[in-house]
């Protein structure tokens, strides 16, 4: 979406100059920046609008760590092959207040209300200064930037608030561009008045945005109310999310996708992007002028990189002892390599089970039957080592006769299986780093993420700035929630909202009945395979959200609002950094150290921290 990220770098550099304290000095230079001459225009409105888009492509935030550095460690999407650095703690839900990864997210979060605030005083600046013509257009510019200060809201306190206590703290409030220094370092309020504030935000764009729905590279009136029925869920305000619910599944236009366009819609293919399941796709677009999240903001996303699976080099040389010893079960020899991706995680082998897969572990590669070591032409055919032939054929099984959720595939991608187009065009297979030598290539399954990865290349193709959008609301989500909401009600109906999405999975489509159809919302899932006493094995409506969207970064909102995080340590009970303990806790971050020292103790610590 070039026309909003053409300002981004600019936006971003431009905002701070705009929150300082207007009387800081009296002396106004005439040809700079200021807030005497700042916006005296719609365009710099607009800049500074692009700002507020800009936000959540910080470094702590999608631009580079939000998924690979705590996002997925913390709800157990992924494992780590290393133990690299803070990242670590996410992985066991105990992050100590001096953690590097979180100081990111705290601040980054700050910097994008504050981009937000910005652009909203902006659109309160220049309105009495405005053309009656440009008024409707300005008004939409301030729904949007509200948005994004919701959005930025809904992000924090996902992470730094334990709303089921009745003493809660939220995130602080900020609800304009600071003129003082103790309107810069607000203290905490009550969870409660900060969920108040944010749906208070939501409700103000919403008014503003109503009418404006064409053009969803833009923030619309539907993305508003999508976001207002998540926020109100997970304040636990389940009767006032209801109707909001109902008037988007009703009036908003939006669809499931069908299954093809669904299973192919989270790759960087534009043609799948702002679909008409979607109500708002945080956007990305490939950046050809900047390598790489380093410069602090990008078009792009620096996060797949991280992640990003190797694979098995075609041209490794191999000889009768490699071969001899893997005979007797030992890999003697690397054939994994990179290309500009560091592979850093797998998909936890959890997930893998709960999604019902109903294979044991993968046993040593063998000898290829079919090898040729005199032939020239280096391909998958005549590679040497493959995976056993018997499970091969097992695992093509259980695509082909759906004995697992098909959605494992969608979102995962297994290694010695899946395909992967090398820098020459090649297609070979992907597979975990070389760190897996260490861990035992038989000791788990090795798949690696797929979602928002780039399948025709690494990211070196993609200059590290990876163009997948990521959806925030789409309407699987509200069905789901829809059904969540009206359960001890409406169970029927609940569960005809949970059969659409399960439908749709499975290939079928969403509005008949499928061979696949749950007959209860206490059914057993797929989870109940391998997982019987998992709280997923027989809810429905919980184990659908999971699995409709794994790997989207959705999940640890619902851990937190059904309160099940001592279940899922239970199911993803080792992890490179050993064993989560649980503790109530860990339903929530610790405020920062240094923040805490930057308010000279003014920031109450989080519960038990």
């Amino acid at each position: 979406m070039k026309k909003i990220f053409g300002y981004i770098l600019a936006a971003a550099a431009l905002t701070p100059v705009m929150t300082g304290c207007s009387d800081y000095l009296d002396v106004t230079d005439e040809t700079s920046v200021s807030p005497d001459n700042f916006p005296t225009n719609m365009t710099h409105v607009d800049l500074l609008l692009n700002s507020a888009y800009a936000g959540s492509h910080q470094l702590g935030l999608y631009g580079y760590m939000w998924f690979p550095k705590f996002m997925y460690l913390m709800d157990h999407n992924l494992d780590c092959f290393g133990n690299y650095d803070d990242r670590s703690d996410f992985l066991i839900n105990n992050v100590s207040t001096d953690n590097y990864y979180n100081e990111k997210i705290y601040g980054n979060i700050m910097q994008w209300i504050q981009f937000a605030n910005t652009a909203i005083d902006a659109c309160d600046k220049y309105e009495p200064e405005a053309a009656e013509n440009e008024l409707a257009t300005l008004h939409y510019m301030k729904g949007q930037a509200l948005f994004f200060r919701a959005l930025a809201y809904w992000h924090a306190q996902i992470y730094y608030e334990l709303e089921s206590k009745a003493d809660a703290k939220g995130f602080p409030i900020i609800d304009g561009v600071p003129t003082s220094m103790s309107e810069m370092m607000p203290e905490r309020r009550s969870a409660a008045e900060c969920w108040q504030f944010t749906i208070d935000t939501l409700e103000e764009a919403i008014t503003l945005l109503k009418g404006y729905n064409t053009d969803k590279t833009r923030v619309t009136e539907w993305a508003a109310k999508g976001l207002l029925a998540k926020c109100l869920m997970q304040a636990r305000r389940t009767q006032e999310a209801i109707p909001v619910l109902e008037d988007i599944i009703h009036n908003s236009g939006a669809q499931l996708l069908d299954y093809d366009t669904y299973r192919a819609s989270f790759y960087a293919d534009e043609a799948h992007e702002f679909n008409k399941e979607t109500l708002f796709e945080i956007d990305f677009s490939k950046s050809d002028k900047q390598k790489g999240p380093w410069g602090g903001f990008t078009t792009g996303s620096g996060m797949q990189l991280v992640m990003g699976p190797w694979f098995v080099n075609l041209d490794t040389r191999l000889t009768d002892t490699d071969f001899n010893n893997l005979a007797n079960g030992v890999e003697t020899v690397s054939m994994f390599t990179n290309s500009d991706q560091w592979g850093n995680n797998y998909v936890h082998d959890g997930n893998v089970k709960r999604f019902g897969f109903p294979l044991g572990l993968p046993p040593h590669r063998v000898k290829n039957p079919d090898y040729d070591a005199s032939a020239r032409v280096k391909s998958q055919e005549n590679f040497g080592i493959i995976m056993d032939p018997a499970y091969h054929a097992a695992c093509q099984a259980v695509r082909d006769d759906k004995t697992c959720d098909p959605r494992l595939f969608i979102g995962a991608q297994q290694s010695f299986f899946d395909p992967y187009i090398d820098p020459r065009g090649r297609t070979t297979w992907i597979a975990p780093s070389t760190e897996a030598n260490d861990l035992g290539l038989t000791a788990h399954y090795y798949f690696m993420i797929k979602k928002f990865m780039n399948l025709q290349g690494s990211e070196a193709d993609t200059n590290q700035s990876n163009p997948s959008n990521i959806p925030v609301v789409r309407l699987a989500d509200i069905y789901l929630l829809y059904a969540e909401a009206i359960a001890s009600t409406n169970p029927g109906t609940a569960l005809e909202y949970v059969n659409k999405v399960h439908r749709r999975a499975y290939g079928y489509s969403p509005e008949s009945a499928s061979p696949y159809d749950y007959t209860s919302l206490s059914s057993a899932t797929p989870a109940a395979a391998n997982y019987p006493a998992d709280i997923l094995a027989h809810d429905v409506i919980k184990y659908e959200r999971w699995a409709e969207m794994w790997g989207e970064g959705q999940w640890w909102y619902d851990v937190r609002r059904y309160e099940i995080l001592e279940n899922e340590m239970g199911i993803f009970d080792s992890t490179r950094n050993g064993s989560p303990t649980y503790m109530e806790r860990c339903y929530s971050l610790p405020i920062p150290k240094t923040e805490i020292e930057r308010y000279n103790g003014k920031l109450t610590q989080n519960y038990n921290y």
